[in-house]
């Protein structure tokens, strides 16, 4: 392809497990992640972070977070919700509600990762959502809300990201002004399996990744990163050096 790798989308999750935010730039933290991104999360009684992985209600509630306003937006069954971020108790006491146990709101600038060894966002392309779109007959979106990857790139072909992380070691690369070291690449939980509004499984979902995965694996994939399974898709980060990240920012790599 021509077309050099740039990155062609941005998506922060305010709090983690539910919806999305689209920007068109976006800083990073002191500890690497993405400002505001997972900035909320929510936890039972024993500590335990509540997302897609453990709970499949998540799925069905819609969420809009305003950070000028400082706004929630929850809308679950037809009805919207809204609450300030000062009212922790009654967005607390709204998913206890839906969720039938006792939920904590909890609040962290650094964020609430999904890797703890990797605390910088998660890297896609846009041609791997549409391949794995095909092979599930489902929308490029769909797929997109389904992996839930930060950032995102074009002018690549399908799976060139894992070309971003060494057999045993990670690679370096910048997006714009921004230096990232390639970790590696996600090893995936149930969440994809389901439909990102509905919750619905769709089965066999797992078998018939792994199976496309193996035999569309690239030459440039590290195939040490498959050997215990070929459930996996984007790449995780850290971010070794800082700054801005905007939608249209060159990447290059450093080796």
């Amino acid at each position: 392809m021509n077309e050099k790798p740039y990155l062609a989308r941005i998506r922060i999750y305010p709090i983690k497990g539910l919806d999305p935010v689209e920007v068109e730039s976006v800083r990073t933290t002191p500890s690497g992640s993405l400002e505001h991104d997972r900035e909320f999360a929510l936890f039972d009684e024993e500590g335990n972070v509540i997302s897609g992985k453990r709970e499949r209600k998540i799925h069905t509630i819609r969420s809009e977070v305003d950070f000028e306003t400082q706004i929630f937006r929850f809308g679950y069954e037809g009805k919207v919700y809204e609450f300030s971020f000062e009212e922790t108790r009654a967005v607390e006491d709204f998913f206890s509600e839906v969720f039938g146990y006792k939920v904590f709101l909890r609040r962290s600038a650094e964020g609430f990762p999904d890797d703890r060894k990797a605390h910088g966002p998660t890297l896609v392309s846009r041609a791997t959502l549409l391949e794995v779109a095909g092979w599930f007959d489902l929308s490029e979106e769909n797929v997109r809300r389904r992996f839930r990857a930060n950032l995102e790139i074009d002018g690549v072909p399908t799976f060139w990201e894992d070309s971003l992380v060494g057999e045993d070691s990670p690679k370096e690369f910048y997006i714009g002004e921004v230096l990232f070291a390639g970790e590696g690449i996600s090893k995936r939980c149930p969440v994809p399996t389901r439909d990102p509004v509905t919750g619905e499984e769709l089965k066999g979902f797992v078998k018939t990744f792994v199976e496309m995965r193996k035999r569309t694996l690239p030459e440039w994939s590290p195939k040490r990163r498959f050997e215990d399974t070929f459930y996996r898709l984007c790449v995780n980060t850290n971010v070794l050096k800082g700054g801005f990240l905007r939608v249209g920012d060159e990447l290059r790599p450093l080796h």
